[in-house]
């Protein structure tokens, strides 16, 4: 019906500097979420210099040529916002949610951060010894190290499979002439994008931009990431108490329409509590704390100018049970790929996933964040009736038959960190063993 249309208010333009601005007006809001977009992150990097993005990411907060690492904050915070970044493997971000008449303020403090940034030897040497217990801590973290472990099994021999932090190496022996490097390659050669969600005038924006990015010299092409996946089983001892698990696969070129098969499907199979994996295995024979499954597409293209996606499946158990978990979640999967969905299951699965969408329109830092990533994936807006009405239009046997052909032909990795003295080698999984 006409009265459940949310309307939007996008606009998308660029600046002839190179910087794009997006924006998502919600004029009944107090508050603006600002985000300043570098899609370029650790899988953009190599062996030597792998961690470079992270590291930038943490000196620029350091000081700029205008402001101390104390007046940054102060800056934000004295007028009762938050200032936050994070590096992912195909991302760095930096973001502020600050009252709305505050607007320009945060613009020029994200601006500072990545057009201005000191850069000074001394704050290098302090924030590489921030940078190298952070790594450490993942040692104690089982979730985050057998992700890392698991894409440094499928993804071998090539960038994604680096951990975005770096090694210890490889941030030991990373030098401040490399992030002056980046710093130069965001200023003459990296498409910038400002996202911003909330009460907030395109027009006035694009005016407040084109001053303060003025140190932005030009933008070329985004960068791509180089694409490998293999397949098979990697075992990782360590002294933990547990067994944790991730069992994924990657997939490149998906059509639109084919991820949103792999939506639908994901939303069924593990993800919340009424997903199959979490009714059986958790509620059904109580053999897990928590068991889901997980699918997300990466901002940045391949070689090939292909999107690349990632569906992963992931839970800890005690080592004794993993086998029968194993053996659970393999089941699961047989029965979907045999007799496709359960009755009135796709349809409860469309209004989560479209409930979801409506619950993130309440979150201006969600607002931009899908803005953000529809414009760095697809170079414009989408409008969130027109995802809806596609999800809505998505077939049964659609979905089954796409499922079918992304399992049977993708290469499966089953990555497990288990104890040291677990006797459990990778002969013991067959990590892509689900034909029906």
């Amino acid at each position: 019906m006409s009265s459940d249309k949310f309307t939007e208010n996008k606009q998308l333009s660029v600046l002839p500097s190179g910087v794009s601005i997006a924006t998502d007006c919600v004029h009944s809001a107090s508050s603006v979420s600002v985000g300043l977009w570098l899609p370029v992150g650790s899988a953009s990097e190599n062996s030597s210099n792998s961690g470079l993005s992270h590291f930038y990411e943490h000196l620029v907060f350091k000081g700029t040529k205008n402001r101390s690492a104390f007046q940054i904050a102060k800056e934000i915070e004295d007028l009762g916002g938050n200032l936050n970044a994070y590096t992912s493997r195909d991302a760095t971000c930096f973001y502020i949610h600050i009252a709305k008449e505050h607007l320009k303020t945060a613009v020029c403090v994200l601006a500072d951060l990545t057009t201005e940034p000191r850069l000074a030897p001394a704050d290098f040497a302090k924030e590489r010894n921030v940078i190298l217990e952070e790594i450490n801590a993942v040692e104690d973290n089982p979730e985050e190290l057998v992700y890392d472990f698991f894409h440094k099994a499928h993804f071998k021999n090539c960038s994604l499979a680096f951990p975005i932090a770096g090694t210890l190496n490889s941030v030991k022996n990373l030098k401040i002439s490399e992030i002056r490097k980046r710093q130069k390659f965001i200023l003459e050669e990296l498409p910038v994008l400002l996202s911003v969600a909330g009460a907030v005038e395109h027009r006035e924006l694009l005016k407040i931009c084109r001053k303060i990015f003025s140190k932005k010299i030009s933008a070329g092409n985004q960068p791509h990431m180089v694409y490998r996946a293999s397949s098979g089983t990697a075992i990782l001892r360590k002294h933990v108490q547990q067994a944790t698990v991730l069992w994924g696969t990657s997939c490149e070129g998906l059509a639109a329409k084919e991820i949103r098969a792999m939506q639908i499907f994901n939303h069924v199979f593990g993800y919340g509590f009424t997903s199959r994996l979490f009714q059986n295995i958790r509620e059904k024979y109580g053999l897990v704390y928590s068991v889901n499954s997980s699918f997300e597409n990466f901002i940045q293209k391949t070689a090939a100018q292909k999107n690349l996606s990632l569906f992963q499946i992931s839970f800890a158990a005690e080592p004794q049970n993993l086998e029968q978990v194993t053996d659970l979640i393999r089941k699961e999967m047989k029965i979907f790929l045999k007799s496709g969905f359960f009755k009135n299951e796709l349809e409860r699965a469309k209004q989560g996933i479209i409930g979801s969408y409506k619950l993130s329109r309440d979150s201006l830092n969600n607002r931009q964040n899908r803005t953000a990533r529809q414009v760095l994936r697809h170079g414009h807006t989408i409008n969130a009736n027109e995802t809806e009405a596609k999800i809505n239009r998505m077939e049964a046997d659609c979905i089954e038959s796409f499922v079918k052909s992304f399992v049977k032909n993708s290469k499966w990795t089953f990555a497990a960190l288990v104890p040291k003295e677990c006797a459990y080698s990778s002969a013991d999984f067959d990590a892509s063993a689900f034909s029906v």
